[in-house]
């Protein structure tokens, strides 16, 4: 009699989910390992927010996203090292990263700066296994960033099965598959429901009031009743931790960005001020900035703008008055020319300023983007394709400049490229991508 072998079977479709453990963190102990077992936090552009946390904060219970003057005495209590954002860095170790995963996988699907999803066909468990163990050594020898990876045959378990690698890591080493039954009901019956991908924190709630706390319960609720009552986005969830693939694979390749990422559906840019600001002059030079930078990545995406918003507020806290205005202009004409842009940007930060306020953020949003530029247009109108040709040749040339590290601002930015608005005092080196910032050894 022969018996049926788990382990010679061949799954015709593998995802390794691939996460790196507190990647902001990790990233700026790579030049220090000084700081190897100390608490470190990431704040946010200005200083304000938590950000990132190392595994050494999180257990000093400072929750994500937390206004840092509220955690002053705990930075001062455990000597938390404190690190201002530092992107440069953390995308090129990410570019770093990928480049490996890309090479190493049949597929492999950007998800986030720190996380990718690879899928392999037609491979047997073990295989998967030690599929995963050579892309978590490459990335530990060639980068020196520990990462968590998930295996399963749905995305949904690949994110289950990784949260589970990077919680257990003693035991786990910091690979989790769930390839076979017994081990997907086991940590199905292990993970409370916010812990799935894609259950926020009201889902999550009404879900409890139903008496489904864990993922088990979840996976065993009719699919039909949950879309009825809830979406199919959900139902896609129930499916997915029942072992059947709904969620499909994301394409990297035409109609991505130049990093491999699918094209966004808008573009933000904001920041918060520690040093308030109280002038038209001061929010548009500091819009003017944001609104530079959302253009090139707009570019950088091949995409193009049917609308533009700006906002500006006032802090939340303390005694002084309050406000917030924001107001968004649709575009007749697609584009991408930063020289229109700002000039809208100008316009909507006049329609909403108010005198006599103290504002701690300001910000821009580019939406309704498009890779075509094909617009309905009005009857009347004259023919503008020549003078948009010109604007794309424009706008092509001072990219290319700037990539060569000599950049070309606007004379709306101002002279001090928003230096006057950053605070970012605990700015590490960018290690890997300027020369003069390079690591010395004394």
């Amino acid at each position: 009699m022969q018996y049926y072998d788990p382990s010679s079977y061949r799954f015709a479709r593998v995802y390794l989910l691939v996460d790196c453990n507190n990647f902001f963190c990790s990233c700026e102990r790579l030049f220090r390992p000084d700081l190897v077992g100390q608490p470190l936090l990431v704040l946010s552009n200005n200083d304000g927010c938590v950000v990132a946390r190392s595994a050494e904060s999180k257990a000093l219970g400072i929750p994500m996203g937390i206004p840092v003057f509220k955690i002053r005495h705990l930075i001062k209590r455990h000597h938390i090292v404190c690190f201002s954002s530092n992107f440069s860095l953390y995308r090129d170790v990410s570019r770093r990263i990928m480049s490996i995963l890309e090479r190493l996988s049949e597929h492999c699907a950007i998800y986030s700066i720190d996380e990718a999803f690879l899928s392999f066909s037609h491979i047997t468990e073990e295989e998967a296994i030690a599929q995963a163990v050579k892309i978590r050594n490459a990335i530990d020898t060639l980068v020196g960033i520990k990462v968590g990876i998930g295996i399963a045959t749905t995305k949904t378990l690949a994110k289950l099965a990784n949260h589970h690698a990077k919680v257990a890591r003693a035991t786990t080493f910091g690979i989790c598959s769930v390839l076979q039954d017994l081990e997907r009901l086991t940590l199905l019956k292990a993970q409370p429901i916010d812990a799935i991908w894609g259950v926020g924190r009201c889902l999550s709630a009404k879900l409890h009031d139903e008496g489904i706390a864990t993922a088990a319960q979840l996976a065993a609720q009719d699919q039909d009743r949950i879309k009825r009552r809830y979406s199919v986005v959900l139902m896609r969830t129930v499916a997915e931790l029942n072992n059947i693939s709904a969620i499909p694979d994301e394409d990297n390749g035409s109609g991505s960005d130049d990093e491999g990422r699918a094209p966004s559906y808008q573009i933000m840019w904001s920041r918060s001020y520690s040093k308030r600001l109280t002038t038209i002059e001061e929010l548009q030079q500091a819009l003017a900035n944001y609104g530079a930078a959302a253009c090139h990545k707009l570019r950088n995406q091949h995409q193009y703008c049917r609308a533009v918003t700006v906002f500006i507020r006032t802090s939340y806290f303390g005694d002084g008055p309050k406000y917030s205005g924001s107001r968004t202009l649709n575009l007749s004409v697609p584009t991408s020319d930063t020289r229109e842009i700002l000039g809208y940007i100008r316009q909507l930060l006049d329609a909403i300023f108010r005198p006599g306020f103290h504002y701690s953020k300001a910000g821009i949003v580019l939406s309704e983007l498009s890779l075509s530029r094909t617009y309905q247009a009005d009857l009347l109108a004259t023919d503008g394709s020549a003078q948009q040709l010109r604007s794309e040749r424009l706008m092509a040339a001072i990219d290319r400049i700037n990539h060569h590290g000599h950049p070309v601002f606007w004379a709306a930015q101002g002279t001090q490229q928003d230096q006057a608005f950053k605070h970012q005092k605990a700015l590490s080196p960018r290690y890997t991508t300027h020369w003069d910032e390079l690591p010395e050894i004394e």
